[in-house]
């Protein structure tokens, strides 16, 4: 059955960090996102950042820890409210603030505001149908300053791992069912589905304009789908030359649509 964005993930939210957040492939893809984002988030000090899709907020925490001030958004209570538990005991300086807000509020909630960045990592845009992604593109612009910045992580639309293990399975529908341009319904829990669309960095590119996608980079080239945590659990040896191999060669730009997921940067225009 279907069920809203925000109950969805509501269903997620006393489980996430455990499920995902702390698991070997969740640690080591977040660990590649966020080197794609300190080039960004280290050189500029003292921003004004908006994430929205925050989760249970460890991102949140982690921007706030580099000395930005951080108001943290997502569509689900439940997950802000893992979030904010975790605000209760952090010892950082600076806290992010976090509030309940799904994508469609965000120009009413936060109108006459502008940001420095806006963050939005590990696909949380892949829940945005193409029709809602024009809506949502234009309140991003207007969130954001003039020379600001839009750093998102979407799933990558031709992921190797995914096409070669179903192929190997004997399954090309589950193979290539990210190339389709069509709503796919991903099985969160028993009863639970959420419509998925797979973006290619050029869909969003032409989405997104006329924000500038300025630099490309793979997050999961060689680390695998999160849907194969049991087999690294039990092969660690090999997990850790896939992270080798993906300190190695995991950063070319050609391979971005290739990978798990992909970050994207994008500028709004000095005007």
């Amino acid at each position: 059955m279907r069920m809203s964005k925000a109950t969805t993930f509501d269903v997620l939210a006393s489980t996430y960090d455990e499920d995902f957040v702390e698991s070997l492939i969740g640690q080591a893809q977040r660990r590649t996102s966020y080197k794609w984002l300190r080039s960004l988030l280290t050189v500029n000090s003292g921003l004004q950042v908006l994430e929205i899709n925050c989760g249970t907020g460890t991102d949140a925490f982690w921007l706030a820890g580099l000395g930005h001030t951080v108001t943290a958004t997502d569509a689900s209570t439940e997950m802000i409210k893992q979030a904010q538990q975790k605000e209760a005991i952090a010892y950082f300086n600076v806290q992010p603030e976090f509030q309940t807000c799904a994508f469609d509020a965000l120009h009413t909630t936060f109108h006459g505001r502008q940001f420095d960045c806006i963050v939005s990592n590990f696909a949380g845009l892949n829940c945005v149908s193409p029709e809602a992604m024009k809506i949502l593109s234009q309140h991003l612009n207007e969130l954001i300053r003039p020379g600001g910045y839009l750093a998102v992580v979407v799933f990558g639309k031709y992921c190797l791992w995914e096409t070669l293990y179903y192929l190997l399975k004997l399954q090309p529908a589950a193979a290539f069912r990210r190339w389709s341009n069509k709503e796919i319904l991903v099985s969160l829990s028993a009863g639970v589905q959420q419509p998925v669309y797979y973006y290619s960095a050029k869909t969003i590119a032409r989405m997104l304009a006329p924000l500038q996608l300025i630099e490309k980079k793979p997050v999961g080239l060689c680390i695998p789908p999160s849907w194969l945590e049991g087999y690294m659990q039990q092969h660690r040896r090999f997990f850790q030359t896939l992270k080798q191999w993906e300190a190695t060669i995991g950063g070319v730009s050609l391979f971005t649509g290739l990978a798990d997921h992909s970050y994207l940067l994008f500028k709004k225009d000095m005007s």
